[in-house]
């Protein structure tokens, strides 16, 4: 009874035993197999931080190449990248002189590829312009030298003409449809809106009058002769134009009331300022513009370039009829 009692006792002690080693040779297996998992996971991930850091350096040292920004490696549109290797159209190299143009801020709508010479030579003595100045300015020519190497005007019956110290009338012009505003004369579509101006005006209480309106070469030879005997030249050049250079040659332009630098503050002279786009008219020489004008102010000089150009002046906040000409006319 006994021996039997001890055999039994040896045999749970054995089974107990084999039980141990195995649940013990499990354990060992379920870690190896997690080690390995982890080892998987580890190696994958530096894989993948590996191709990242690669394809980020290859994207970096191509936007480098071409002097662009990293767009975050975006595929350029077919009509911006074009299709190497097309009919007409080498593959581009990468070895060649990079292009200014292409390399630098985006084109403006009024470019004219035939004054990149001087756009670039202008820019580089202007360094505190913006690129699209730079551009707009050259094409009114205010790159040279007032009254030197000057432009005729190419369509001077426009009511958009442009006349100004680069750009004269061509000789013997005079406009065909003058009419009587008042003692003075301008052209039937200027009087016209002139006479609506003064009405709309005397409607709420103020009196307009045209003291000037054309003047034709002759009487501004006299009169440029005039004020340069009195103040010379260059003083006579900062309010009175050169003959073939005046606006008022063209029929377009109105000299209201008192022809003084007080008009600006009387409540007529703040009302046309305020009104006169609205009728076509625009304040062609203002404090604000006059390193574009090269005339000092002139609060009086009412100019006419029709509704649709004097409207677009106001809504978009242009200072100068140089300025939209040259953005919205010259090409």
């Amino acid at each position: 009874m006994d021996r039997r009692n001890r055999q039994d006792r040896e045999n749970r002690k054995y089974s107990n035993v084999g039980a141990i080693d195995r649940n013990n040779e499990k354990n060992r297996q379920t870690r190896k197999y997690r080690g390995t998992i982890a080892a998987i996971i580890v190696l994958v991930a530096a894989v993948v931080i590996l191709w990242v850091f690669v394809l980020g350096s290859g994207r970096d040292g191509d936007a480098r190449e071409s002097g662009m920004p990293n767009t975050g490696g975006a595929a350029p549109a077919p009509d911006e990248a074009g299709e190497p290797g097309e009919p007409g159209e080498p593959e581009a190299s990468g070895d060649g002189p990079e292009d200014p143009v292409a390399a630098g801020p985006e084109i403006p709508p009024f470019f004219d590829e035939g004054r990149a010479e001087r756009y670039e030579a202008f820019a580089a003595i202007s360094p505190h312009l913006a690129f699209d100045d730079v551009i707009w300015m050259v094409n009114v020519d205010l790159d040279k030298t007032p009254y030197e190497d000057t432009g005729e005007v190419p369509d001077p019956l426009s009511v958009t003409a442009l006349v100004t110290k680069h750009f004269n009338l061509p000789e013997g012009f005079s406009p065909p449809d003058l009419v009587y505003i008042g003692q003075s004369m301008m052209r039937e579509e200027a009087a016209s809106a002139m006479n609506d101006m003064i009405s709309a005006a005397a409607d709420e209480g103020h009196h307009l009058w045209v003291q000037s309106g054309y003047r034709s070469f002759s009487i501004q030879v006299g009169l440029y002769a005039q004020y340069s005997a009195r103040d010379g030249e260059e003083g006579a050049d900062r309010y009175s134009a050169r003959p073939g250079h005046s606006e008022h040659q063209t029929g377009l332009v109105a000299d209201l009331n008192t022809i003084t630098d007080a008009f600006g503050d009387t409540p007529e002279g703040m009302w046309a300022a305020d009104n006169c786009w609205y009728f076509g008219f625009i304040v062609r020489y203002t404090e604000e513009n006059s390193d574009v004008t090269l005339y000092k102010s002139e609060p009086w000089h009412l100019r006419y370039i029709g509704r649709e150009a004097a409207t677009a002046m106001h809504d978009l906040d242009i200072l100068s009829f140089e300025e939209y000409w040259a953005k919205y006319l010259y090409l």
